[in-house]
């Protein structure tokens, strides 16, 4: 968190972070909150954190992203980033690490807490150098929040990074380290290899009948035809409910009145420049001066301000929380650029100009008719579709079954099957028209049982399911299979001629023969190749070039090609390494980038290590209800 208050702590956004970041604290509550552990949706060793809690903290980031971004950024976005794993395991290390300090009797001096509040540019007075207390209590008191829960939150993160900082050497790695990592970046492998084909391997035999015979019944899984179902579908999707559906104009019209308020009236805004003096003499000739032509900016500068510190930019009369400076700014009559008589307010005598004026605006009923309609008719068809899941459960609560209940609202079941789990009927044509949702459902239903009404996964309707007949998995019969068996046996018979090449070109090897006079008899001369680490190609894979750079010089190394049936022989030949290739200033990125390793090796280690002595128990019931995507 301080690293980030730091950085965004600059220029012309220092105020909105520092404003976003208390609110935050303000709106989402205060550690304390997390004492009610009732019912904890996380537990770190003797403190426990509410569901409300982890939902504030999580909230909080997302205005923090926000802020930083400058961009929107909803809670769907977060979600699907992580953002909320990353927050309730950031809380459980922030918890494991303040008990461990507590524990270990640690403290910051009161001196530390003032000083680093008093670097924070955004509080500062620029005229002093020094925390401008009225401007800090100000801010603070407008959301809700006390100086000393801010310091409080802000010592908590700066002893964590004290202990942090302690085991952070924050140096480069040692140079006998460097050494050994450059050895390996830098080091080359010459190979000669040979890739063996099945037109290498000999001529290829000829099943017997007594040989397919064999491979089924010793391969029998393969030859086995999966569960089928046959089940009964009815599929209810809300645009099948959307025909002959009307709009009445007058429904609509009384829709935007009602409405119109809150979604179509856009209130008239104003940008105000506003500074505060302690005294009303001091303030009425801040006036005068302005009256007399000096720019705002000056006021402001000359109070230890700048112009973006002092404005408020297009707020609403609501937006304005002292009543007094409201109703001044937003009184009849003002225009752009006018200066108002000095105000008295809760923190002194505000000196006020209009920087600018957005009059309301209405969107007509014509403008947003269509967008009226849509949501009524949308309304009228999750009632339509809503009553006809209502009639079928009806029917089926006096004993009928899916397609009788199907034909009281107009409606006929589709029977599908026998059809596997993964979409394919008997003989291996695909039925596409079976939603994935509902397949699943009937593969888990038994024999004769029927679902409710469950939700389509596009959310745009429901579906039932009655399973009608189960047939279980079965080995399928010899004569059905016989050229499926024989492809499979030919295909182990090539792979076999092939591996038996291989392990005759090792022996050879072995034996004392070069590789290319083992390769001789079969009409092929060994290619040659220099490769590094990162090597790949259609004949060499990345997991072979590990074997290669795991091999010793001389040793030979076996494998499948990427593409195809066949394999790879290959000959370690020349290891070469260059370290004193890698010039000085890379060499030294090198280094630093080792040490950072390092020390975030460490830093893991030890923050593991503490969340493990602490103990970390989640309420995974509570996170998942906290996180779904329907909140």
């Amino acid at each position: 968190m301080l690293s980030q208050v730091r950085g965004a702590l600059k220029g012309v956004v220092a105020w909105i972070f520092v404003i976003l970041l208390i609110l935050a604290f303000a709106m989402f509550g205060v550690p304390e909150m997390r004492q009610f552990a009732g019912n904890a949706a996380l537990t770190v060793g003797k403190e426990s954190f509410s569901a409300q809690y982890v939902q504030n903290e999580f909230n909080r980031q997302i205005q923090s992203q926000r802020a930083q971004s400058g961009s929107a950024y909803t809670r769907e976005d977060a979600i699907a980033t992580g953002l909320h794993d990353q927050v309730v395991n950031s809380i459980a290390t922030t918890s494991a690490l303040s008990q461990f300090a507590g524990d270990m009797g640690l403290a910051l001096p009161r001196e530390i807490l003032r000083d680093y509040i008093k670097d924070i540019e955004g509080f500062q007075n620029p005229a002093t150098g020094e925390v401008d207390r009225l401007a800090l209590e100000g801010v603070l008191a407008r959301i809700g929040i006390t100086v000393a829960e801010f310091e409080r939150r802000i010592d908590e993160e700066l002893m964590r990074n004290q202990i942090l900082g302690a085991l952070s050497a924050a140096g480069p790695a040692p140079d006998a380290l460097v050494d050994a990592f450059l050895l390996r970046e830098t080091e080359n492998r010459r190979i000669a290899y040979l890739t063996i084909t099945n037109e290498m391997a000999g001529v290829p035999a000829e099943p017997t009948p007594d040989d397919l015979q064999n491979y089924y019944q010793a391969n029998q899984a393969a030859f086995t035809a999966p569960e089928y179902r046959t089940f009964d579908l009815l599929v209810l999707r809300s645009e099948d409910f959307r025909d002959d559906l009307e709009a009445p104009e007058e429904e609509l019209r009384k829709i935007y009145e009602v409405n119109k308020p809150r979604l179509y009236d856009k209130p008239e805004t104003r940008t105000l420049y506003q500074t505060t003096f302690d005294t009303e003499t001091a303030a009425q000739a801040a006036v005068a001066a302005l009256r007399q032509g000096k720019p705002f900016e000056n006021i402001a500068i000359d109070s230890g301000y700048s112009l973006e510190a002092v404005t408020l930019a297009d707020k609403q009369k609501r937006d304005i929380v002292e009543p007094a400076v409201a109703e001044a700014a937003f009184a009849d009559g003002l225009e752009d650029g006018a200066i108002l008589d000095p105000v008295e307010s809760l923190f002194g005598w505000a000196v006020i100009q209009i920087a600018g004026i957005t009059p309301p605006e209405t969107k007509s009923f014509e403008e947003v008719r269509d967008e009226i309609e849509s949501s009524y008719l949308e309304t009228d068809t999750r009632r339509r579709l809503q009553d006809a899941i209502d009639e079928i459960e009806d029917e089926r609560d006096t004993g009928a079954d899916l397609a009788v209940a199907a034909e009281a609202i107009g409606r006929n079941v589709e029977t599908f099957g026998p059809i596997d789990r993964f979409s394919f009927a008997p003989g291996g044509a695909i039925i596409d028209k079976v939603p994935g949702e509902a397949l699943v459902e009937a593969f888990q239903l038994d024999e004769g049982d029927e679902s409710e009404a469950l939700n389509l996964a596009a959310a745009d309707g429901y579906f039932f399911v009655t399973t009608r007949e189960i047939t279980p998995p079965a080995l399928k019969p010899f004569d059905d299979v016989r050229d499926e068996v024989e492809q499979r046996w030919r295909k182990d018979e090539r792979e076999k001629r092939i591996s038996a090449t291989v392990r005759a070109i090792r022996d050879a090897v072995e034996a004392g023969e070069t590789l290319e006079e083992a390769a001789d008899p079969y009409a092929r001369a060994p290619i040659e190749l220099t490769l590094n680490r990162r090597f790949e190609n259609e004949t060499i894979s990345t997991a072979f070039n590990d074997q290669i750079f795991f091999a010793e010089l001389n040793d030979l190394v076996s494998g499948p090609t990427p593409l195809g049936e066949a394999q790879i022989v290959a000959e370690i030949r020349d290891i070469v390494v260059r370290p004193n290739g890698t010039p000085a200033e890379q060499r030294d990125i090198y280094r630093q980038y080792l040490g950072y390793q390092l020390d975030r090796e460490l830093l893991d280690a030890f923050v593991t290590t503490i969340r493990d002595d602490y103990g970390v128990k989640t309420n995974a019931t509570q996170l998942d209800a906290l996180f779904a995507d329907s909140q």
